[in-house]
């Protein structure tokens, strides 16, 4: 088992120490990773698969996943992540129980709320009519019940969009699509100009690469940008902040006094 896979496992167990109604692993995959996967579901009959159609990435994963789930299972609020959590996405044990114990406050909210690492933008903008000045990064998030429905509805319309917005020559112009002026060269800057890591000039993208990139931006800044437009909020959980040692050992000793999430072989499997 690789690093990674240990830490996913140690997060799912979290989750499931922490009373989860159950957890769907959305299989995006053209290859076939029963075998790999079954290391996850064999930890509880409350994990289990659903193949993904991956039209538009973990996005779409996401949508399918949730509108199964909330069909068959009346599932409301939902914490979401991708298979980059911990390769580009430094998620630590006491950061994981932060957000864990955020979330039960947040949870009573009517209006919708997404919990996560915020990110600022440079100035304000607009996604897909809706305004914002920063957002939630998707690695690894909560939504609520009203923030859950905006989220699919959102992606719905993104997809939508996307089916005529992949024929144009110009970057700019396939931007302003989903984005207003001053997010259409903030995001354009970010892929197309060294903001990214596998950023790269525009003609030299693989389309297919290019939709999926770009349509994930785009849901991922309306998710947010919708909680904000409905009264709701787009909340910063501190994920990344690196806590100074004073918190570190007030949360030590809380979590070993009274949490029943710590255990030392998790926060062995978690650290980096």
């Amino acid at each position: 088992m690789t690093k990674n896979q240990r830490k996913l496992e140690a997060l799912l167990q979290i989750l499931l120490k922490n009373r989860v109604e159950g957890i769907v692993l959305v299989d995006n995959s053209q290859q076939d990773l029963d075998s790999h996967i079954a290391r996850f579901t064999n930890l509880s009959s409350k994990i289990y698969t659903l193949k993904g159609s991956n039209t538009y990435g973990e996005f779409s994963a996401w949508v399918e996943g949730m509108e199964k789930v909330k069909s068959e299972y009346g599932a409301k609020s939902f914490i979401l992540f991708n298979d980059t959590v911990f390769s580009h996405f430094k998620l630590f044990y006491w950061k994981i129980i932060n957000f864990l114990w955020q979330i039960r406050y947040y949870s009573h909210y009517d209006k919708p709320v997404q919990l996560g690492e915020k990110v600022n933008l440079p100035c304000r903008s607009t996604v897909m009519g809706m305004s914002h000045q920063h957002f939630i990064r998707s690695a690894f998030f909560y939504l609520n019940q009203p923030a859950s429905e905006l989220f699919i509805s959102g992606c719905h319309d993104v997809f939508e969009l996307a089916d005529s917005a992949f024929v144009t020559e110009s970057s700019f112009e396939l931007l302003s699509h989903f984005f207003s002026e001053s997010g259409a060269y903030y995001v354009g800057s970010w892929l197309f100009s060294g903001g990214w890591y596998g950023s790269k000039p525009y003609k030299d993208f693989d389309r297919r690469i290019l939709e999926l990139k770009v349509t994930a931006i785009a849901c991922e800044h309306l998710a947010s940008a919708n909680c904000l437009e409905h009264g709701g909020n787009a909340a910063d959980s501190n994920l990344q902040r690196n806590f100074k040692v004073t918190e570190q050992l007030s949360l030590f000793w809380s979590f070993i006094v009274k949490h029943p999430l710590f255990t030392l072989a998790m926060l062995r499997k978690l650290r980096s």
